[in-house]
């Protein structure tokens, strides 16, 4: 059995790897290694009762947990170091429904642990056999809403009463971010509901229908939606249009370059990225790194090169001289930020970047058996590149669902659609033969 995955303990609360004896252990662990940890989590309803096992866990392991709440994931990349802890913890599982939770760990530098870290202890969690309970909680709670507030207030500037819509996804970010645009001057609305613990990311930046509805009908500049933990940031024009994370890369690069910065001109996108920011980057100078997916690898390809601009079509987006992670409310109050300045409107941006047609897909498996081991899977792939060469595809595992995902692009959306066809069904007929197909 293996606790982490690539972002994480991540998994459908109380069943393996997030059982309540597993998450015990593993505060034991780190209570052993961590003397002063601090938590955050999102608004699942599972959070309280994963924190309350944490530190009966970390007490137990001769440690202290201090609990700021309900506050978004990035937040421990600022308040770890700034406090000076051993460590951070957010109990969240981003953008997946509310059934799911997980468990996220991040070092004294803000960085999440290596996974060479995060192997060691969950060698050690899974060794341990028995824990004597209930010998109570060194637990402090304490409220850190105000530090990080003025730290992301700090990179804003003056909005000038500009009107924004804030989709929080009933999530971490939902006090937050609507109280940071309004210190900063704007007019701003939260569309998603109240959380309940159970309506996370039923809007948001995984489902950002509510929000483009609404900037339709309304005379807002920008609106802007976040994840369940508030690390994604996607952005929707006054016309209700999306613009994903390569939007945002590109807008940032342009603007760093109009500010004359000092920076050397490279920037890091993951292999989901379209290439028509490749493309449109290339025409101004800079030049487009790819990572595997996952915003760990982004961060690890931006150190490797020296970029101080990178992130995720999902809206992850690391501006590497301010925080080592993707902050969403952070990524708004920069947008948000040179649009007033420039008063531009956020339609322009996404009229300059005009992305290839893409889509995505996700096929449901009962395991994650490597791809290349699959019989027929290697010669079809290489078939599948022969016929298709003028598009562009991926298939790869979800590093935190049971789920194949498949990539493709290409200039039309016809050849887009047709090489999706093609590649579902050869997948499906291999992974049907192999019995891993979910039904």
């Amino acid at each position: 059995m293996r606790l982490f995955g690539t972002d994480g303990i991540r998994g459908q609360v109380w069943k393996e790897p997030l059982t309540r004896e597993n998450i015990l252990r593993l505060g034991y662990v780190l209570g052993k290694r961590f003397p002063r940890i601090l938590a955050v989590r999102d608004t699942r309803e599972s959070g309280e009762e994963i924190e309350e096992l944490l530190a009966e866990g970390i007490t137990q392991g001769g440690g202290q947990l201090t609990s700021a709440g309900v506050l978004p994931t990035p937040s421990l990349a600022y308040l770890v170091p700034s406090f000076r802890f051993a460590l951070g913890i957010s109990i969240s599982a981003s953008h997946n429904p509310f059934l799911d939770n997980g468990i996220k760990l991040i070092n004294q530098f803000g960085r999440k642990l290596s996974t060479r870290e995060e192997k060691e202890i969950e060698e050690e969690t899974l060794s341990l056999t028995y824990l004597n309970l209930n010998r109570g909680k060194n637990w402090k709670k304490v409220g850190m809403d105000g530090f990080y507030r003025d730290f992301l207030i700090s990179h804003g500037k003056d909005l000038g009463g500009m009107k924004v819509l804030l989709d929080s996804a009933s999530g971490a970010g939902y006090r937050v971010a609507k109280e940071v645009f309004s210190s900063l001057g704007a007019r701003v609305k939260e569309i998603s509901p109240k959380p309940n613990g159970r309506n996370i990311n039923l809007t948001g930046s995984e489902n950002p229908q509510e929000i483009s509805w609404k900037m339709k009908r309304t005379r807002a500049t920008v609106g802007f939606a976040y994840d369940g933990d508030a690390d994604r940031c996607i952005w929707i024009d006054e016309h209700g249009e999306i613009l994903n994370g390569d939007h945002t890369l590109y807008f940032m690069a342009r603007k760093f370059l109009e500010e004359g910065r000092r920076w050397n001109r490279r920037v890091v996108a993951t292999v989901m990225s379209n290439l028509a920011l490749e493309e449109a980057l290339n025409e101004m100078g800079v030049l487009l790194y790819r990572s595997p997916v996952g915003d760990r690898f982004v961060f690890q390809k931006m150190m490797h090169i020296g970029a101080i601009l990178g992130g995720e079509q999902s809206g992850h987006t690391i501006f590497r001289k301010i925080l080592p992670t993707g902050d969403g409310i952070l990524t708004s109050v920069l947008i948000a930020s040179y649009l007033a300045e420039k008063g531009e409107k956020p339609s322009l941006w996404r009229e300059k970047l005009t992305l290839y047609p893409q889509k995505n897909l996700d096929i449901p498996v009962k395991s994650k058996r490597p791809l290349e081991r699959l019989k027929g899977y290697q010669e079809g792939m290489r078939a599948l590149k022969e016929r298709f060469k003028d598009a562009y595809f991926l298939v790869r595992y979800s590093g935190t669902q049971p789920l194949l995902r498949i990539m493709v692009q290409s200039k039309t959306p016809e050849k887009t659609e047709e090489v999706m066809e093609a590649l579902e069904k050869f997948l499906k007929e291999i992974l049907k033969r192999e019995n891993i197909l979910e039904d």
